[in-house]
């Protein structure tokens, strides 16, 4: 499968950005498919948690959608437009992204208002916590070897990022609710903590999109 992936996206060196893209596909898949099952939910019960996760998982997909597209392109040679069509394409993708970082806030929102139900057990919030905790780590280890490059590897490590700093939304929301569920005191932090997550996922953003201008990929 891995050779077959090779010659689909035209790539024959740079194992280290096949292992990327291939998880990025991969990703593509599952964002779809998880989008469209919070979609479901949140008609079939009105809720306004799962329609808002349902159109954030889908414009993520959209962005690696065109990262991943972008890419083949050009391993494949038929990039024919240049640097110019490249920084087009990658704004296009930091525009999505932008919409993305605002769909956020909805989920946000309910979290700190409590209007997420979990019936998530202690033992699979710790899971859940340690799974999240590497997932952090390791993002943030891949994003800092590739903050100062502008190309396809660095801006996946920057989508991953700020998917990882997103399932911390999640988290928190899963370990309160696991442990008695919202109080004055817990909905002050979670808001504090919330706001402070969205605004790093921005800033990542920004710079991310100000690095293309700069370096004019």
């Amino acid at each position: 499968m891995r050779e077959q992936l090779k010659q689909f996206m035209g790539i024959q060196k740079k194992d280290c950005l096949l292992e990327k893209v291939t998880f990025s596909v991969f990703s593509i898949l599952i964002g779809f498919a998880f989008s469209l099952y919070n979609g479901v939910l949140g008609i079939v019960y009105r809720s306004l948690w799962n329609g808002s996760i349902c159109v954030y998982y889908f414009l993520l997909a959209m962005v690696r959608v065109i990262i991943v597209s972008l890419y083949r392109k050009e391993a494949a040679g038929r990039h024919e437009r240049g640097a110019a069509h490249r920084r087009k394409a990658c704004f296009a993708a930091h525009m999505v992204l932008i919409l993305m970082n605002i769909s956020l806030v909805v989920p946000a929102a309910v979290m700190v208002a409590g209007g997420r139900s979990c019936t998530y057990g202690l033992i699979p919030a710790i899971a859940m916590a340690a799974y999240t905790t590497y997932r952090v780590a390791m993002s943030i280890i891949h994003y800092r070897k590739s903050r100062h490059n502008a190309n396809v590897l660095a801006e996946l490590r920057t989508i991953n990022m700020i998917d990882s700093l997103a399932a911390v939304l999640t988290l928190q929301n899963t370990l309160i609710a696991a442990n008695g569920g919202m109080n004055d005191r817990m909905q002050t932090l979670s808001a504090w903590t919330s706001a402070g997550i969205l605004a790093v996922i921005i800033i990542i953003t920004v710079q991310s999109l100000l690095k293309i201008r700069k370096v004019g990929v």
